[in-house]
């Protein structure tokens, strides 16, 4: 299962960072800048944050379980999310193709870092909600046969998917209110290429 969940780890960290790609393109008009961003490759960093997330939330997963309000998994999605909110505009910096280092991250999203929050945690908690139900729904609707598993995981991956185009969505929208990026624009554009911080 190790194997696996690293292989969608990965597979998610594609889906987010083309999906931060689109939402930042979003009505951009077509240069030879935009082609090149929407058919830029993922960054390495991108991956390497994704699978120091995907490290934590396995460690965090073989801990003695704690409860809060009853629930087994929520401890461990507070402190995954804790750990990941502080950096979160490094991804759409990344998709971007103009890294911010950690401490402009850390500056750009402090305003924001309960939203952000909010954003993470509750997509970590909406996805494992969807896998309980899932599962709960495949062992009640579904027959006793080898692809019932198979359909219960391929719901699971589909409704991660669909949560993370919010994650995706909401990363590069505080991304550009947070730094004031621009989208590439053809040459008559006097803005063209600039990207001002705000303070």
């Amino acid at each position: 299962h190790w194997v696996w969940n690293l292989l969608f780890a990965l597979i998610y960290a594609l889906f987010v960072d083309r999906w931060i790609k689109e939402a930042l393109l979003d009505g951009a008009d077509d240069c030879d800048e935009v082609d090149a961003l929407r058919r830029s490759m993922i960054s390495p960093r991108f991956v390497a944050f994704i699978m120091l997330l995907f490290g934590l939330a396995m460690a965090l997963a073989e801990l003695p379980v704690l409860r809060i309000a009853g629930v087994p998994w929520l401890p461990e999605i507070v402190v995954w999310a804790l750990v990941a909110t502080p950096l979160a505009l490094l991804l759409p910096s990344l998709s971007a193709g103009e890294p911010l280092s950690l401490g402009e991250a850390w500056s750009a999203g402090r305003p924001v870092l309960l939203g952000l929050f909010i954003l993470i945690a509750g997509t970590a908690l909406l996805s494992l909600l969807a896998a309980t139900a899932a599962t709960q729904a495949g062992g009640h609707l579904l027959p006793d046969k080898p692809w019932s598993a198979a359909a219960v995981a391929g719901a699971t991956r589909l409704a991660d998917c669909f949560l993370l185009t919010f994650v995706g969505y909401g990363l590069a929208a505080s991304f550009r209110a947070r730094t004031g990026w621009q989208q590439p624009a053809p040459d008559d554009h006097t803005y063209r290429g600039v990207r001002a911080r705000k303070a």
